[in-house]
């Protein structure tokens, strides 16, 4: 019994804290030339390290990290955290203006809080069928990733998937 609880909060704990959303983008946009940089936490390179080790286990190619998805991730982890929640807020933005600078055809974010290491937020993506399918999704070419920790040290991370 005391097992069937314990998962019981894992599985609460992972769907409460990490979610997914998709969009596909079917406007004819001229791409951006502009050059984005963007620094890297080491959170940041152990997630995509972790993500793309799962693809190439499965098969599938593995992710180019691209600074203009990664700049829409930065943007989402400060929003999330001046607001104080997770939240896939305002994703359309995200996605148009993924479609401007890089001609996305397609995006997806993956979002989550809380975890204490990037093993801990993979595994909990993966462990989850929405998450686990964009992870796995064959048409996505690059990503973006950002983690940043609020005030009191909890880490809000989001992944862009993106085709192009």
């Amino acid at each position: 019994m005391k097992k069937l609880v314990i998962a019981a909060v894992i599985l609460l704990n992972i769907f409460l804290t990490s979610c997914s959303v998709e969009e596909t983008s079917h406007t004819d946009k001229t791409s951006s030339t502009e050059t984005v940089y963007v620094e890297y936490t080491i959170l940041d390179y152990e997630i995509a390290e972790l993500i793309n080790a799962h693809r190439i286990s499965i098969g599938l190619n593995a992710l180019n990290i691209i600074n203009h998805a990664s700049l829409e991730a930065i943007t989402h982890n400060q929003y999330m955290i001046n607001e104080g929640v997770l939240s896939h807020d305002n994703f359309h933005a995200r996605s148009e203006n993924l479609h401007a600078a890089v001609r996305a055809t397609k995006v997806a974010e993956n979002v989550g809080y809380g975890y204490s290491s990037a093993a801990s937020i993979v595994n909990a993506w993966l462990a989850s069928e929405g998450h686990r399918q964009t992870i796995e999704n064959p048409a996505f070419t690059d990503f973006g990733i950002s983690s940043k920790k609020d005030e009191e040290g909890r880490d809000y991370v989001t992944n862009i998937f993106v085709k192009r």
